[in-house]
């Protein structure tokens, strides 16, 4: 570039082009670099005023030496090469960087996990929809890439082992397990035509060189936390992705308090982590991760806690509002295919309902998400298992997850509303009501109260005995007592309420609610007007 190329660009607006008075420091040039490599590249002009009308400002020249080691720092940081010459000008010594524009389907990012992108003059966060754009690009996946070399210097025997033991675990169909090893990498799709490993086979069996070549970014970490900053375990490693999750789960389980429950024929043991959940999460981490992105699958083990978290984000629409019910969104189709044939994962999205479920029948809280740009985090809290809810799921086995979440919710909460319920269990508000009525009317674990737009929901007396047994239920009763005097005195106030009005107001019985009524009125509070089936409760005037 020379300095007549320079000076037509100066009144061009920033975007591809970047304008600094001085020189910038090597991390910053480095986001630079991926912030206009990922628009289609262009120059990065230091020794330039970054205000109109620009002027040249002139810069210490940099020699070979540190030319150099700037474009190698840009590599090492956000692996772009660079192009970087001093232009020398009448004012003094130009900097130009020129930035080569990112590969179809690639993502320009630093190593240390930032998405960057050119917004106007800004330099800005990419959104997921902008980096899952990017990914779309190719139309060919991570995972239906072929590695190089014979498929019996890439596969791992203990890898082979490690999956057909999955597989039996998981139930997977029995002719898939007959298959020798090579047949059966060719029926889960990860060889391809040709006879070469397909990159998903290598995540599913490959060495632990073959990965540290190819996949650099496939490891996982385990920390046991002793605090929020400092541990007293970890591992790290690389493996092929069933003997990194045995490898994990036998971690956790050497940390995973089991709770045994007397009185039942047999005593069953429940883990702090249930076994199935614990193997989804995994499972779900190990597979979503991105591959192309810095970082590891993490396990952090606390005292109270277990939180996982992988890098990447969510992708195709999936978040944290909806991925209850949002169907499954693999990042890597051509692995997910073949974890679906082994019955590893579910193609209608059961997995994250299997955690839910796993968690709350045991009466346990439901994992929680978070999530960014770069990465993926859930939260299990360490809980014991809770003889009345495994009771309440051995009566009513076919409770779906929106079933016991709303029962999880009413033994810490008085009531349930079909609003609050919709945002809990990621539903519809037409589909809370349908759910709220279902498991009122038919399995009878809730009644409801009031009316409108004031319908409530709450527990049963014989699922409160069951579920909050001894002096609860006592206690509850006076507070729906108060309760009940509220809701009656707040539905006088739209108007006159006959005696059936008021016990769908209170769903209180007949009995109870003439008790309720008669002390309002002892109270100078109501009066009873007109007679039979004409009489009708209406606010004391004065009151």
């Amino acid at each position: 570039m020379t300095e007549a190329d320079i000076t037509k660009l100066l009144g061009e607006r920033e975007g591809h082009i970047e304008f600094k008075p001085a020189l910038l420091e090597r991390h910053e040039i480095a986001e630079y670099a991926v912030g206009i490599g990922n628009i289609g590249g262009g120059h990065l002009i230091m020794g330039v005023s970054d205000a109109r009308p620009r002027k040249f400002l002139g810069i210490a020249p940099l020699n070979e030496k540190n030319v150099e080691k700037l474009q190698q720092s840009v590599a090492e940081a956000a692996d772009i090469h660079v192009v970087v010459e001093n232009v020398r000008t009448r004012e003094g010594t130009i900097v130009v960087v020129s930035i080569p524009p990112r590969p179809r389907g690639v993502i320009f990012h630093t190593k240390t996990g930032k998405y960057l992108t050119r917004v106007g003059g800004q330099l800005r966060g990419m959104t997921l929809d902008e980096i899952d754009a990017i990914r779309r690009e190719s139309g060919v996946e991570l995972t239906a890439n072929p590695v190089p070399g014979a498929i019996q210097q890439l596969v791992s025997g203990a890898g082979m082992e490690e999956l057909r033991a999955l597989m039996q675990e998981a139930s997977a169909p029995k002719d898939l397990l007959a298959l020798n090893d090579t047949d059966l990498l060719k029926a889960l799709g990860v060889v391809s035509e040709h006879g070469q490993l397909l990159t998903a086979g290598l995540i599913l069996v490959g060495t632990g060189d073959a990965l540290r070549q190819h996949l650099p970014a496939a490891g996982w970490s385990f920390r046991r936390m002793i605090s929020d900053t400092d541990y007293d375990i970890s591992e790290d490693g690389l493996d092929c992705l069933p003997i990194a999750l045995r490898r994990m789960r036998d971690l956790v389980g050497a940390n995973n308090p089991v709770v045994t429950i007397p009185g039942w024929l047999v005593h069953p043991e429940f883990p702090r982590y249930p076994t199935l959940a614990l193997r989804e999460l995994l499972i779900n981490a190990l597979v979503h991760r991105d591959l192309t992105a810095p970082g590891v699958v993490m396990i952090k083990l606390y005292p109270d806690r277990l939180e996982l978290s992988n890098p990447g984000g969510f992708v195709d629409g999936v978040s944290v509002q909806n991925i209850l019910h949002h169907p499954s969104a693999p990042r890597y189709r051509t692995l997910f295919q073949a974890l679906v044939r082994v019955r590893l994962a579910n193609a209608t999205n059961l997995g994250v309902p299997r955690v839910y479920r796993e968690l709350l029948g045991e009466g346990k809280e439901p994992p929680s998400y978070w999530a960014a740009a770069g990465s993926v985090r859930v939260t299990v809290r360490g809980q014991e298992a809770k003889r009345e809810f495994l009771e309440l799921v051995r009566q009513y086995p076919d409770l779906d997850v929106d079933h016991l979440l709303i029962v999880h919710y009413l033994t810490r909460h008085r009531e349930i509303t079909a609003k609050t319920m919709a945002a809990m269990c990621q539903r519809q508000i037409e589909d809370a009501r349908e759910i709220l009525a279902h498991l009122s009317t038919r399995y009878r674990l809730v009644e409801r109260g009031g009316t409108g737009a004031g319908r409530y929901y709450r527990l049963s007396r014989a699922t409160y005995e069951l579920l909050v047994p001894g002096l609860g239920y006592h206690v509850d009763r006076r507070l729906s007592f108060e309760n009940a005097k509220a809701r009656v005195l707040s539905a006088l106030e739209d108007g006159p309420l006959s005696n059936a009005g008021a016990r769908e107001v209170t769903q209180l019985s007949r009995t109870q609610c003439m008790r309720l009524l008669s002390t309002l009125r002892k109270e100078g509070i109501v009066v009873l007007e007109g007679t039979r089936r004409g009489s009708r409760w209406v606010m004391k005037k004065g009151s």
